[in-house]
């Protein structure tokens, strides 16, 4: 926000700056320069009016986005959730072959052992 801020006034200033510099180079009769500060201001309140409502309307969308985005991690997140619990369901069968496996390596392996340091 403090960026469209920033960018508000600088906009307005070199609109400013931009109006003084014509109204000072430009030879012109009082009326006629009245007539040029009357028509600059109401460009430049035309301007604002655009910005403010651009700067609105970018906001809806961003709360918008926002939103999406959030809902859209819930249920992604829900779903990795749901994911993993079929995935530990369908590996249970596999570790419990695994650690029978293990199991009978580790006999096996104390089994040497002790015949080793018997022999």
């Amino acid at each position: 926000m403090a960026k469209m801020k920033s960018a508000l006034y600088g906009f307005a200033i070199g609109t400013i700056v931009t109006g003084v510099a014509t109204l000072l180079s430009a030879p012109k009769s009082g009326k006629a320069v009245r007539q040029d500060i009357k028509d600059s201001a109401s460009k430049l309140k035309q301007s604002v009016a655009k910005m403010k409502l651009d700067t609105i309307t970018l906001k809806e969308k961003i709360k918008f986005v926002s939103k999406e985005g959030k809902d859209a991690f819930k249920q992604a997140s829900a779903d990795l959730k749901e994911d993993i619990s079929q995935w530990k369901e369908e590996i249970k069968p596999n570790m419990a072959t695994i650690q029978e496996s293990m199991k009978e390596i580790q006999d096996t392996l104390e089994e040497s052992k002790a015949t080793s340091v018997k022999k």
